[in-house]
């Protein structure tokens, strides 16, 4: 097992749709960027993570500016069987403080998960399914809450037999 500090600065700059998307995306390449000689035995891989992110942003309800402060923690699990199937999942867990730039303004507080899952095996048919949920309660009493999911199934020949990308926000 490994320990490592992670960075997002630049996945906390993307919207959360891109997240989701990016989440499983990756999760495809780890799993298919195995070295070629792990197919020949099982091999797995769990790394941990934390970190934190600061950053300028809007209140996705209002469009207020303001600053996003965002610390996080999660664990990464990847393993490839001897006949090159795989599977890969990783949880994210956090808090969020939106704090705007107008006093006025609510400041809000919250947390977040996000979980992404991918199996499949190399030649064959390949699922991805990404979730992404957080509530962020404002010091006026409202709240924000939004969920993502995104899914996709490719089958080995490129088709894509299944697909959800769904977002939904909702403000106070």
């Amino acid at each position: 097992m490994r320990r490592l500090k992670l960075s997002i600065s630049a996945l906390a700059r993307a919207p959360r749709r891109t997240l989701l998307r990016w989440g499983a995306a990756l999760g495809l390449v780890i799993a298919l960027g195995a070295p070629v000689g792990a197919l020949g035995s099982a091999s797995g891989e769990t790394v941990h993570f934390a970190g934190s992110v600061t950053q300028a942003g809007v209140n996705p309800c209002t469009g207020a500016p303001g600053t996003y402060d965002v610390t996080f923690e999660g664990v990464s699990h990847t393993s490839i069987a001897a006949d090159g199937g795989f599977h890969h999942t990783a949880t994210v867990t956090g808090e969020t403080v939106f704090t705007p730039d107008d006093p006025g303004q609510p400041t809000y507080t919250g947390e977040f998960t996000a979980w992404d899952g991918q199996n499949g095996a190399v030649g064959s048919t390949i699922t991805s399914t990404a979730t992404f949920h957080d509530t962020l309660r404002g010091s006026d009493g409202s709240s924000i809450r939004d969920r993502g999911v995104f899914h996709l199934t490719v089958l080995a020949d490129g088709t894509v037999t299944a697909a959800l990308d769904s977002f939904v926000l909702v403000c106070p």
